[in-house]
């Protein structure tokens, strides 16, 4: 069991989501708490649904979001039917950080806790107000007033067409603005970024101290000293400008030649290096414009000392419209195309960027541009005049990524093409067209192609709004000071092989080294509450040691991990049964049913061992449950499950009860 899955991946997360459902619900239950399951399952509905996928990642802004919001926008209960909803999510975070499956990024447990006694009192309000309904929800609701069963869908289906013959009242306003609310709020899964390794922030900040961008933005501070007047256009003077082109080294021309005449600047608008420059200055607030002057803004002082930061801020202002892109020559419609994209095609070239382990070619992206610039825009081109507008495109975008260059964001360089840029242009792939990827393949054959890449301080900036975004962005070292267990799940769930190898080892260098810190990942492993999760966990790790098989081999004799270690072997084909004794067998062969329990399901267990002569089942079932192996709640699983399967063959463990609430029982429903 993993604490991610891929949005498409509906089995995988179905199956984790009835596990931990049901081994929560029964360790809630020894401790003598009332739980309702359903709010289980919404909460890992939401969080499954989110733009990041993280099971066990929280903060107190998703607790709230959760329990004012969510519940009451997709659960179809009453206030009273849903008494239990605070207090179940209160445990379940409990549960998660007491079982290791919390994600170590998320807030620590104290302020969940105090986040769910915050909202608790807002939330029966909250699940009466039909404003925070889903349009499921409210027909749901609006039906059960009427008499009708949610659960008998012939009885709800046959309610809905006498609303659409008239016959019911409702709230047509109210609905309207939930309809438009769904519409506006349907977001979805965002892709996962890779992880990434970042130099220390001293070196960071000595990268940005040196920047172009930070030395002229603190020159135009201090050049605009107790204030500079504009024009009445809101530019600067024309001999401001003159002096601001020397001062700053923009590389703007004030004279321009057309034929044989040469013809002066007449506006500070003309020169696109210090109209750019002027322009990210108000926009970093470190001057604003206040009566027809230029000020300094006093409260960006600190703002302007601190290189790292100033770069930063700057940075993140570049993808709105009228920065970066300035016309150029006597043909400006590629330029103004690319510029009125650029809020979105520069995040998504700067994201596509992000992260991968070689250049890539300016081409690739060059083409994904184009036609993220085209769609949705009405071009009455001629068919010989698209080629035209895609390759003047193409160098308008080149000259962005020239700028962003000298902006200190990007570095570009010369190569070949890295082969794994060409694996995606095949017939099979619907995002690019054919003769998107016709083009593609001629072009990445060159022996020598301009590559791009991001520089530290980008990949640094990027990374912080990937995280403002609520997406996936690891970043190498970060978990040094995670527990082992929630460490070595994020490894499962969103590092590569290379970058999990780094963590391992800056995890162990931060806790004694290898002596010291190896065996309290083990014991993590040991420790884990799910079978399939303890072996991902293993292998990971194992996967990031130099001397991973050898450990590997050498766990077949470990009393806790000999069972995930003999399955493992056998599943790379590195042990036979025949080398095996035979408690390794009878252990190998629990591990199996345990893996089958958690994938499957009491349900899908039974349906296997059901089928079994009655003779054999009941030597099977002494068999495992005397085979000593570590997993105690499994194993408690499977006698329960074998003691159903006695003689009377009675149905196992049918599957959730709804809420334990004696309010309301039977009509909760999601939607």
């Amino acid at each position: 069991m993993r604490t991610y899955y891929d949005q498409d991946d509906h089995e995988g997360f179905e199956a984790a989501q009835d596990l931990v459902v049901r081994r929560f619900t029964t360790w809630a239950t020894e401790q003598g708490h009332e739980v309702d399951p359903y709010a289980v399952m919404s909460a890992l509905q939401f969080r499954h649904t989110s733009a990041d996928g993280r099971l066990g990642y929280w903060t107190a802004e998703l607790v709230r979001d959760f329990l004012l919001s969510y519940v009451p926008r997709t659960l179809s209960a009453t206030a009273d039917e849903s008494v239990l909803v605070p207090g179940t999510l209160r445990l379940f975070l409990r549960y998660l950080h007491e079982t290791g499956l919390a994600d170590p990024t998320g807030d620590p447990l104290p302020d969940l806790e105090a986040a769910v006694t915050k909202a608790a009192p807002e939330f029966p309000a909250a699940m009466a107000d039909e404003r925070h309904f889903g349009v499921a929800k409210y027909w749901v609701m609006t039906a059960a007033r009427n008499g009708i069963d949610p659960s008998d869908h012939d009885a709800l289906n046959a309610f809905l067409a006498e609303v659409r013959e008239g016959r019911h009242d409702y709230d047509a306003e109210l609905l309207d603005g939930l309809v438009a609310r769904q519409l506006t709020e349907q977001a979805g899964r965002t892709f996962p970024q890779p992880p990434v390794s970042l130099p220390p922030d001293p070196e960071l900040a000595e990268a940005a101290e040196s920047s172009t961008i930070v030395a002229r933005l603190r020159k135009l501070v201090d050049w605009v000293g107790d204030g500079r007047a504009l024009t009445s256009t809101g530019n600067l003077k024309l001999s401001d400008a003159r002096e601001l082109v020397s001062l700053l080294d923009t590389g703007d021309t004030l004279e321009r030649r057309i034929g044989d005449k040469v013809y002066p600047v007449r506006s500070s608008a003309d020169l696109p290096g210090l109209a750019i420059l002027f322009e990210l200055a108000k926009r970093t607030r470190i001057v604003r414009v206040v009566k027809g002057k230029l000020v300094q803004v006093a409260k960006a002082a600190p703002l302007l000392k601190n290189a790292l930061e100033l770069w930063t801020a700057a940075f993140d202002a570049l993808p709105e419209p009228g920065l970066l892109v300035k016309p150029t020559g006597p043909v400006v419609g590629y330029a103004d195309l690319l510029d009125s994209s650029l809020g979105f095609v520069l995040p998504d070239v700067l994201n596509t960027v992000y992260g991968m382990p070689e250049p890539i070619p300016v081409a690739r992206l060059a083409e994904t541009v184009w036609l993220a610039c085209v769609e949705g825009v009405y071009l009455d081109l001629a068919p010989s005049m698209e080629p035209v507008w895609r390759e003047g495109l193409a160098a308008e975008f080149r000259r962005l990524l020239a700028e962003l260059a000298e902006f200190g964001a990007v570095e570009l360089t010369t190569g070949p093409a890295d082969p794994m840029y060409t694996m995606d242009l095949v017939p099979e792939n619907p995002e690019l067209p054919p003769d998107v990827q016709d083009r593609l393949r001629t072009a990445l054959e060159a022996p020598s192609l301009d590559l791009v890449s991001l520089t530290p301080l980008a990949t640094r900036a990027v990374r912080a709004r990937l995280l403002r975004e609520g997406r996936v962005a690891p970043l190498v070292g970060d978990l040094v000071n995670a527990a082992p267990g929630p460490m070595l799940s994020t490894l499962v769930d969103h590092y590569t092989r290379e970058t999990a190898a780094e963590e391992v080892s800056g995890w162990l260098a931060a806790h004694g080294g290898r002596e010291k810190g190896l065996p309290l990942l083990l014991d993590a492993v040991r420790e884990s509450p799910f079978r399939t999760l303890a072996s991902e966990r293993l292998q990971v790790l194992l996967n990031a040691l130099p001397d991973g098989d050898a450990l590997l081999h050498n766990l077949r004799t470990d009393p806790a991990l000999s069972p995930i270690a003999t399955h493992v072997l056998i599943n790379r084909g590195e042990l036979d049964l025949h080398e095996m004794d035979d408690r390794e067998r009878l252990l190998g062969m629990t591990e199996q049913f345990l893996l089958l329990l958690e994938a499957a399901g009491p349900e899908g267990a039974s349906e296997m061992l059901s089928a079994m002569p009655a003779a054999e089942l009941a030597d099977l079932q002494e068999a495992v449950l005397a085979s000593g192996h570590p997993d105690r709640v499994g194993l408690a699983e499977l006698a329960e499950l074998f003691e159903q399967l006695g003689p009377g063959r009675a149905h196992p463990l049918g599957g959730l009860t709804r809420s334990r609430s004696s309010k309301g029982k039977g009509k909760k429903r999601r939607r």
